[in-house]
Parts: C-alpha cells; structure tokens; sequence
C-alpha cells in the first residue's frame, strides 16, 4: 500500500483572528469564483492535485471552535475543476505560542506590548501562523504528544541570547513564561495498516527579524536540536500532557517549515545536518524539482533543485526514518512547460514537499 506523506507551508495565516475564517467561508458557499478567495481556491486545488494520504500544513491560523480547520475540511470535499473531492475524516489540530500575551517585554523596546515581538511565540493574535494536520487514516489522540508548554530554560545548554555585553538577554522573570517552541512541536501519531507511524511536526522561527543579539537565531537552533535530542531519548522532556522522556517508537516522518537549510540561509547549518543525519533518519537524497532550477538559475543546481521557497531556500521537509521503505519523493515545482505549473499561481512562497511510502510489508 502505498502512503504519500506530504508538507506545505499554505501561507494563509491573516492579519487579525476571524479574516481566514471569514475568507474560506465565503469561498465555500460562494457561487462563482469572482465570489471566492483566489489564495484558498488555489491551495484547495493545489492539496486535491497532490492528494497526499496525511499531510501538515503550516500558517493556518488556530481557532479554539475549530471552524477554521473543519471549514478547509469541507471545501476539500468539493469537486472542482474536474478534480475529485478529497476527504480527511481525521485531523490533529491544537494551540500554538504564536500571539500567545507573555506580560513581558521580550525585545526589550521598554513596551511589554503582548503582541508580536513579545508574544510567547511572535503573532499579533493567538493561534496566528498555526498547524494542521490532516490524515486519511485514524489518529491515536490519547498516545499523541504536544510540547507547547515546554519551556526554553529547561533544554540542557540551551543557547540563550544575550547582550553584546555577555550578559543573558532574557532575565528569570522572562525565562520563567518562555518556551522553547515559537509554536509548538507534535508527535502525532497515525495509525496506517496497523502500525504506528509518529509525524513528528514543528514551524521553528524563522532565524532572523531580531537584533545582534540573534534571540531568533538562537530559538531557531533550538527549536531544530529540539527533535534530535527527542530522537536520541534525552531525559529532559516533558510533554503537555505530563508524560515524561523522549520518542518512544520505530516508524516516524519529520514534517515541516523549518526554517533552515544546510546549504543557505541564516540558520545555524551545523544544528540542521546533526538533524537530518541522526542514526534514526534515512540516509535519502533531498527531493527534487525542475521549478527550483529555472527559478534560481544563478544558484548552484545541485542546491536549488531542493529549494522549497521562492526566495531561494531548501526549508520545507519532509524526512523519514531509516525503518521505512521510501517509493519516490519530490518538490512540487513544475516549470512553466508542465500543465500543472498553473497550480502554482496565487498560492503560497513556499512548495509543497512530499514523499510516497511503502507499507505494504505490515499487511
């Protein structure tokens, strides 16, 4: 049997809590096209095109009644343009730091302002620049894992900014309400033919919009050590949900933007390829396209066929265990000779990734 796995940053988080509720529902119910959203009318054909089988999708913004997600749900399951409905009966969905009020003034501008810079997670609302994750096979809630809360303090060495002066950039008082996740990291777990498959999913910050002191350069590592030291079962976790200790399992996908790239990019290179070469991570070339070639033309190809960003980044991934068996992977990125580069048009800066598994040895 075979499972495609798939990651796409939408890019459909809005400017204030009801705009993308607003926007899909009225593309929903709307008549004719000049009545919709051409960005959420895009990314519904672009998502029916590829037809992933359990796909995250970043930059959806969180809202606690859940309309936002099953509304996207719903629109999904309409037929449009010829392609056929698409149905995912089962979703993980849960808060994020994003626009999370802190009460403290964490760029130090002397404004403890609760939104933005100082949010426990930069947004100017809660729940902005969320993720989703859709699935055609059920998911275990119970078993599932969230480290919303988790704070950055409680990472052993954890790289803390500070001042040009040496000294830490953040006092008690702020460490004491900071996480380390800018929105959250999952372990959710979807059961395919049986078998426990662990979708490991974050949106680290990006590792920029900061000062010198590089306070997003430095949770941006973090956030990526984060998952190699879940991998390697460090004893400092603790979850949501109270349970204790690092992955507990065998079959796992690592899903997400995560904002770095071992070859570009002002992510720290080291902390990324320690990731994506852990023991437990497929020894995989990165996946390809023929888009981010002629994109990029003055970019070494051996790079910018991996991109997965229109401003010229391999940061989109989707990376599987060694336990695996890996059928074919790939960017969407057509070129402009291909009939499905259209897709590509009011949709995201970033391109869907995503890879096709064999499980037909657990039938």
């Amino acid at each position: 049997m075979k499972v495609r796995v798939a990651s796409y940053n939408t890019a459909l988080s809005r400017t204030s809590s009801d705009e993308l509720l607003a926007a899909l529902k009225s593309t929903f119910v709307a008549k004719d096209k000049s009545d919709t959203d051409k960005q959420v009318l895009a990314t519904v054909a672009l998502l029916q095109e590829i037809r992933a089988d359990i796909i995250l999708l970043n930059e959806v913004d969180f809202d606690a009644s859940g309309e936002i997600a099953e509304t996207l749900i719903n629109l999904l399951r309409q037929p449009k343009d010829g392609r056929a409905e698409l149905d995912y009966p089962f979703l993980f969905c849960q808060p994020v730091n994003t626009g999370m009020p802190s009460g403290r003034d964490f760029d130090k501008n002397g404004i403890a302002s609760d939104k933005g810079a100082d949010a426990l997670g930069f947004g100017d609302f809660p729940g902005q620049y969320g993720m989703l994750l859709l699935s055609r096979f059920p998911i275990d809630h119970f078993s599932s894992r969230t480290f919303q809360h988790l704070l950055w303090r409680d990472m052993p060495n954890a790289n803390l900014p500070k001042h040009s002066s040496g000294e830490p950039w953040f006092d008690d008082e702020d460490l004491a309400v900071l996480p380390l996740s800018s929105k959250s990291h999952w372990d959710v777990i979807v059961k395919v033919a049986g078998e426990s498959l662990h979708c490991l999913c974050s949106h680290p910050t990006p590792p920029a919009f900061d000062g010198p002191e590089g306070r997003n350069v430095c949770r941006n590592q973090d956030e990526l050590r984060f998952w190699t030291d879940y991998l390697s079962q460090a004893p400092y976790f603790v979850d949501d949900q109270r349970r204790r200790g690092g992955f507990s399992g065998s079959d796992f996908v690592l899903l997400g933007d995560l904002n770095a790239s071992p070859f570009e990019g002002d992510a720290s290179r080291e902390t990324i390829q320690n990731l994506l070469t852990h023991p437990l991570m497929a020894e995989l070339e990165f996946p390809k396209s023929k888009g981010g070639i002629v994109h990029s033309p003055k970019v070494n190809k051996a790079h910018s066929v991996s991109h997965t960003a229109v401003w010229r980044m391999q940061a989109d991934y989707v990376r599987p265990s060694k336990s695996l068996n890996v059928i074919e992977q790939a960017v969407f990125w057509p070129d402009s000779n291909n009939h499905q580069f259209s897709l590509l048009k009011n949709t995201s800066d970033h391109r869907l990734v995503y890879l096709d598994l064999d499980f037909t040895k657990t039938l």
